[in-house]
């Protein structure tokens, strides 16, 4: 005699094994296809906050919520201010109170004796490419301090970007470094719309771009893991720690360019991390590997 019952509990139990069995085929399916997901789970774990934004065309994917602070990345709005409203060829003396003795400053080993003269164009690149704090701070004073670039930023239509001290007071209190801030996505677009729009000259555009090109800090970061004939243009950031051992910052920001010409932008922005530099360089590596792949596979999000 046939039991119905155990048969119909039988049959039950296939239709959950084969539904169990779609579900995990579409959540690989999902994973595997969704740019968010695969950011979302690299930094699960961390210990951190972390903010990125990956910006091509009109569409922005941001991953993490809240202003996170700048550090370095904010010499980039300072060199755009310089350059739309300053004369890059003019030549500046350097004099001893202008120096800061105790700051990263790779300018004062090539300028041991001060004073020096140095043109706007060398501050530039000291400023950006190889993240000098004294380049930063003359050339902000020769622009109209801190307040003329947040004025500049705001003007750009990016009033959520906030700019308050200088390398120096970043230096004088540590919890100044929290101060310059703004939302990765925020950094991304005016980016783009600094290259892409009549705001600069063609001429400043290229040089602007050399100078994120040639940028020496954060090999290990945005570039590690992209191919030779892939452009990266960036700035990165990295702050001092806290007295319990947290970093307040650890940033890269820039825009990569495809052997095919396509470009996208894209922020990684680490903030109160727990992590080593090398574990934040290696997650931020880790990061722009995963959306390099992504639009390599001609994938949308």
């Amino acid at each position: 005699m046939r039991d119905y019952g155990k048969e119909k509990a039988e049959m039950k139990k296939k239709i959950l094994l084969i539904c169990s069995g779609l579900f995990v085929l579409w959540a690989f399916w999902l994973i595997e296809n969704s740019l968010y997901l695969k950011l979302k789970l690299a930094t699960f774990g961390s210990g951190s906050r972390v903010g990125i934004a990956v910006l091509s065309g009109d569409k922005v994917l941001t991953v993490g919520k809240g202003a996170m602070p700048l550090m370095s990345v904010f010499k980039m709005f300072v060199a755009l201010n310089v350059l739309e409203h300053q004369e890059k060829d003019k030549v500046l003396i350097v004099t001893e109170e202008m120096i800061n003795r105790d700051t990263y400053s790779p300018m004062l080993k090539d300028y041991p004796v001060v004073p020096f003269k140095i043109s706007v164009a060398e501050l530039l690149k000291y400023m950006v490419s190889a993240s000098d704090n004294n380049a930063t701070d003359i050339l902000l004073a020769f622009g109209g301090d801190i307040r003329a670039t947040q004025d500049y930023v705001r003007g750009l239509g990016f009033p959520g970007i906030v700019l308050k001290v200088n390398e120096q007071e970043m230096h004088e209190n540590i919890r100044n470094q929290y101060l310059n801030r703004a939302v990765p996505a925020d950094v991304v677009k005016l980016l783009r719309v600094v290259r892409e729009s009549e705001l600069l000259t063609n001429e400043n555009k290229r040089f602007f771009e050399a100078l994120m090109t040639e940028t020496v800090t954060g090999a290990d970061k945005i570039k590690k893991y992209l191919p030779s004939n892939v452009v990266v243009g960036h700035k990165t950031g990295s702050s001092d720690r806290l007295e319990n051992g947290i970093k307040i910052a650890d940033n890269d920001v820039g825009f990569v360019r495809l052997p095919d010409g396509r470009e996208y932008y894209l922020g990684v922005m680490i903030a109160d991390s727990p992590m080593s530099d090398r574990d934040n360089a290696e997650l931020i590596a880790r990061i722009s590997k995963i959306v390099y792949r992504h639009f390599e596979e001609n994938r949308r999000f």
